[in-house]
């Protein structure tokens, strides 16, 4: 009880020096919200069919110099990272929780300070902490979950993301994990986009997930497997309709 205070006022704090009171009353507002009231429609995307080999990394490079990816799987790997010198920021709230609930944060540093972070989970316990929505992974078969990327707005639109998932597909390989999936928003077309790039994503269901207080409304809709790619060509309005 006693760490987890901690914690969270280090997230206070860190949220006001870095974003600043009106971030913070706007994130403690969504907070306090989701937690009576959820209206959610969104597509499960699987890719389980990697071929990370025959990926070139100088396609997906940074367009920033002095970077560098790290795996944090413990809050003693914080405690490490900090004691180097690598500044986490408004985020170390963030990374420490997830931790203590067995996700795993891919981070992605410029200079010594935090860019760019991917959380993820091999296991039904990290899955809570990365993506806690409705929906199956097949974790005993070698799936991974994928949640709650975040790039700082001062490194946005330098690639960082995309290299993370790149950097992300080569640890997974090597280590026996043959898929991922996660979930994303019907609605959020810069999401789409992004995830539209190489290697291919296929879209496989649609969740709608209601909750009003006590109340719960979740419906899943098979669909015909399809690539975020070919779905994009479709217009918006048969998205948002299919």
């Amino acid at each position: 009880m006693k760490s987890k205070t901690k914690y969270t006022f280090s997230g206070i704090r860190g949220v006001l020096k870095h974003e600043g009171v009106i971030s913070l009353i706007s994130r403690g507002f969504r907070y306090l919200l989701h937690r009576f009231f959820i209206f959610e429609d969104y597509y499960i995307v699987v890719s389980d069919q990697w071929n990370v080999d025959k990926e070139v990394e100088a396609d997906y490079l940074p367009k920033v110099d002095d970077h560098c990816w790290r795996i944090i799987s413990t809050n003693q790997e914080v405690d490490e990272l900090k004691a180097d010198g690598f500044e986490l920021g408004a985020y170390e709230l963030n990374l420490r929780i997830s931790m203590d609930k067995d996700a795993v944060a891919s981070c992605h540093f410029v200079g010594k300070e935090l860019a760019h972070y991917t959380f993820w989970a091999d296991n039904p316990r990290g899955k809570d902490a990365v993506d806690p929505r409705p929906f199956n992974v097949d974790f005993e078969n070698g799936q991974t979950v994928v949640g709650r990327s975040l790039t700082v707005p001062k490194y946005r639109n330098l690639r960082l993301r995309n290299y993370n998932g790149y950097m992300n597909r080569k640890y997974w390989g090597a280590r026996g994990i043959v898929g991922s999936t996660y979930s994303i928003e019907v609605n959020n077309y810069p999401a789409l986009v992004s995830a539209a790039k190489p290697p291919d994503k296929m879209i496989v269901s649609r969740y709608r997930f209601i909750k009003i207080l006590c109340f719960k409304y979740l419906k899943e809709t098979k669909m015909d497997p399809i690539t975020i790619k070919e779905l994009l060509k479709q217009k918006p309005e048969h998205i948002k309709n299919k």
